[in-house]
C-alpha cells in the first residue's frame, strides 16, 4: 500500500527476488504516475514485479478484501504519514489481530515518534532538512540537491533488509514484527561520516564541489577537448606515479605537497598547478596515459555515454519490456547470483490491472465480484 517513490521501489525490490507483490491502489491512482500514466518513467523505474488491485478502501465493503490479503500476505508494506493506514483500518494493531506473524513496515518521514511524526515529507524536504543540500555544491556557491531521489532510493533499500531480516527471524521462531524506516535516519545514515565526524569535532562539513574532501588530488578536471575526467590520489606511491604521468616530477616532493595531508591543506594551490595540465592533451589520451600508470582516472559520462560504451554496457543490467504496445528499457536489479541477475517477470502495471484475477484468488465468485466492481469498491482495466 504505496506511492510515490521509496514505497513503489522497495516493493519492486522484493518483487525481483521473488516475492509476490500485490499493489493495492486508490482509484485516483498512484500519485506517482502522474498525468502520464502509465509511462511516467518515475512510475515505470519503481512498478516492476508486481501486480495491481485498485480497492476504494474509503468504502467500508472493501475491509473483507483487505481482512482476505492480510491473511494471505507474509508482508505488509506502507510509506503513508502516520494515521492513515489505522484510519483506513489496516494499521499494525489491525493487520496483527488478522495475521499475528505479518511482517509490517512502514516507511515514514520522521518515524512513529516526536511532535514530527504526522508530519509528509518529500525527498527535496529530507535532503534539505538532513543536511544533505548543505554540504554539495562549489564551496562558495549555494547548497544543492542531489538530482535523483536518492533519500527515497536509500529508504526503500533499508526497508527491504529490515523486511529480509524480519522474516528470516521467522523462520527462527518469530511471530509478528513492526519495521519503520525514516526518511530522516536514512538521510542521516547516509552522511555517517561527515555526521560522525561533526558529532567528535563539531566541525560543520564544508561544501567542496566536486573535489574529495580528503584527498587531492581527487576529483574533476576538464581537459582539451573540453570534457570531464576524475582522478583519485590514494596514497604517496600513487602521488609519484602521477607525478611521473603528467610529466611535473618536482612537484613530488615539494613540501607543500609532499603528502596526502599538505596536499589537502594546500588544495587549490596544486589545483591551478593542474588544471592547465590537463588542458593540455583530450580526456582519451589522459584516462590511457594513467592507465599505463595505474593511477584512478574515469570519464565523466553523460547516460549517452554510458549506453556508447559496450564494454560498459556489457557491465550493466537492463531490462527490456513492451508497455502499451511501445518497447520500454529500464535499468533493472543490479543483484547478481550465480552470474545471473534477478529477471523482470512482470512489467508495471496498469490501475486495476489485475483487480480480478486477486480477487478471484482470494476466493471471490463472479457475482461477488460483478457487484464489488458496480458498487465502486474495487475497479478493473474495463471500469477505469
Amino acid at each position: 500500500m504505496t506511492e510515490g517513490v521509496a514505497g513503489p521501489c522497495a516493493a519492486s525490490l522484493l518483487g525481483d527476488m521473488g516475492a509476490s507483490v500485490i499493489k493495492v491502489e486508490r482509484p485516483e491512482g498512484d500519485w506517482g504516475r502522474g498525468s502520464e500514466d502509465p509511462l511516467r518513467p518515475y512510475f515505470v523505474a519503481n512498478n516492476r514485479n508486481k501486480r495491481d488491485l485498485c480497492l476504494n478502501l474509503q468504502k467500508e465493503e472493501a475491509n473483507p478484501v483487505v481482512r482476505r490479503l492480510v491473511e494471505r500476505s507474509d508482508v505488509v508494506l506502507s510509506n503513508y504519514r502516520k494515521g492513515v493506514m489505522e484510519r483506513l483500518g489496516v494499521g499494525y494493531e489491525a493487520c496483527q489481530k488478522i495475521k499475528p506473524g505479518i511482517i509490517y513496515c512502514t516507511i515514514s518521514a520522521f518515524g512513529q515518534k516526536g511532535s514530527y511524526a504526522s508530519l509528509p515529507a518529500s525527498d527535496t524536504g529530507m535532503q534539505a532538512i538532513s543536511g544533505i543540500m548543505d554540504s554539495i555544491g562549489e564551496m562558495e556557491g549555494l547548497p544543492l540537491r542531489v538530482s535523483f531521489p536518492l533519500v527515497d532510493i536509500f529508504s526503500a533499500s533499508m526497508a527491504v533488509q529490515g523486511i529480509l531480516l524480519a522474516l528470516y527471524a521467522r523462520q527462527q521462531g518469530k511471530l509478528g514484527t513492526r519495521i519503520d524506516i525514516s526518511l530522516l535516519n536514512a538521510a542521516l545514515s547516509l552522511q555517517a561520516m561527515p555526521f560522525t565526524s561533526f558529532l567528535m569535532t563539531a566541525e560543520l562539513p564544508k561544501r567542496y564541489g566536486n573535489q574529495n574532501p580528503t584527498l587531492s588530488p581527487a576529483g574533476a578536471y576538464r581537459t582539451k577537448d573540453d570534457k570531464y575526467m576524475t582522478i583519485a590520489i590514494l596514497g604517496e606511491s600513487y602521488w609519484e606515479r602521477f607525478c611521473q604521468a603528467i610529466g611535473m616530477e618536482k612537484i613530488s616532493k615539494e613540501e607543500m605537497f609532499k603528502n596526502n595531508f599538505h596536499r589537502v591543506k594546500n588544495r587549490a594551490a596544486l589545483n591551478d598547478i593542474l588544471a592547465p595540465i590537463f588542458l593540455g592533451k583530450t580526456r582519451g589520451e589522459w584516462i590511457h596515459t594513467f592507465k599505463e600508470a595505474d593511477i584512478l582516472c574515469s570519464p565523466l559520462n553523460t547516460f549517452t555515454d554510458v549506453l556508447d560504451d559496450s564494454a560498459l554496457v556489457e557491465s550493466i543490467s537492463l531490462w527490456k519490456f513492451k508497455l502499451k504496445d511501445k518497447e520500454i528499457r529500464m535499468m533493472g536489479n543490479p543483484i547478481e547470483i550465480d552470474g545471473e541477475y534477478l529477471t523482470l517477470e512482470l512489467p508495471p502495471p496498469l490501475k486495476g490491472e489485475h483487480t480480478i484475477a486477486i480477487l478471484d484468488e482470494l476466493g471471490y465468485g463472479h457475482s461477488e465480484i460483478q457487484v464489488m466492481l458496480s458498487q465502486g469498491v474495487v475497479y478493473s482495466l474495463s471500469t477505469l
